[in-house]
């Protein structure tokens, strides 16, 4: 079997749970991923390689994501390594980080702290794409921790990642003072459960997508955690449930912040508050 054959075969077996455009795009992705080699190749599978693509198939029909299946997701057209301890990025977080930049560059931020990193690719990314002094990432999470390390090692940058409880308020004397605080915090309520894909709820870590009761919890602490520990001046830049914008504006709005915005993802929905210390 060549990898155009394998590619032609994976994509028909995914065509069973995906649509075509899409089965076809993930068999293209996972094959190059996976084994290195262009899905249009002529090049022949050895015997272990054709087992590998039979457990990868056996465990896509099971919904399980690609991106878990093959050990990497695309970013901001870069590579990073996940696993079941992360989250698989998004193209909205890809719009958090689009709007972030240019007000780094801007302004001439020197620091950046994000809350909740998981695998590293809000911190890796933009330690790559603009001139930044410091940056840190935190996240509750060790098994999350490891794998933002080995994609600080594959994109050789130098972010400082700590395994933190960034809602035990008790840490927040031990976190650096930045110019601007990101986040792409947990906020999908239990009651939004039902209307979740399978291959999202029964894969990617509950930890990093559900808060446990309030779906503010996180912006609070944010707001709390800036006003006390930050300078004047320091951006925060946040994703956000697209049903709380409104909620989330308030939190930073009644706690004295300047420049308090609500922004529009490409869909139209409501996705990113920004906000700055006075």
């Amino acid at each position: 079997m060549t990898f155009r054959e394998a590619y032609t075969k994976l994509a028909a077996d995914l065509g069973h749970i995906y649509d075509d455009r899409e089965g076809s795009i993930i068999a293209r992705y996972l094959l190059e991923d996976v084994f290195g080699v262009s899905f249009w190749s002529e090049e022949l599978l050895h015997e272990g390689q054709i087992d590998q693509l039979a457990v990868m198939t056996d465990r896509l029909k099971t919904h399980e994501p690609w991106q878990y299946v093959g050990g990497m997701a695309d970013f901001f057209g870069l590579k990073f390594k996940v696993t079941k301890d992360v989250l698989i990025p998004r193209p909205e977080t890809e719009e958090l980080v689009h709007y972030a930049l240019p007000i780094i560059r801007n302004h001439k931020l020197k620091s950046l702290l994000d809350i909740g990193t998981g695998s590293g690719i809000i911190p890796i990314t933009m330690s790559l794409k603009v001139d930044i002094e410091k940056t840190f990432a935190i996240d509750i999470s060790d098994a999350a921790i490891k794998v933002a390390r080995e994609n600080n090692q594959l994109h050789h940058t130098d972010v400082n990642f700590l395994q933190v409880d960034f809602l035990d308020k008790t840490s927040w004397s031990s976190l650096p003072k930045v110019d601007m605080i990101i986040s792409n915090p947990p906020y999908i309520t239990a009651s939004e459960k039902s209307q979740m894909h399978p291959n999202v709820l029964d894969h990617e870590p509950h930890m990093a997508l559900f808060v446990n009761q309030d779906a503010m919890e996180f912006y609070q602490a944010i707001a709390e955690f800036t006003l006390a520990y930050q300078a004047s001046g320091c951006v925060v830049l946040m994703e956000i449930n697209e049903n709380y914008g409104k909620e989330v504006v308030d939190i930073f709005s009644e706690g004295h912040f300047c420049d308090v915005a609500l922004i529009k993802d490409l869909q139209g929905k409501d996705r990113i508050v920004m906000a700055r210390k006075k």
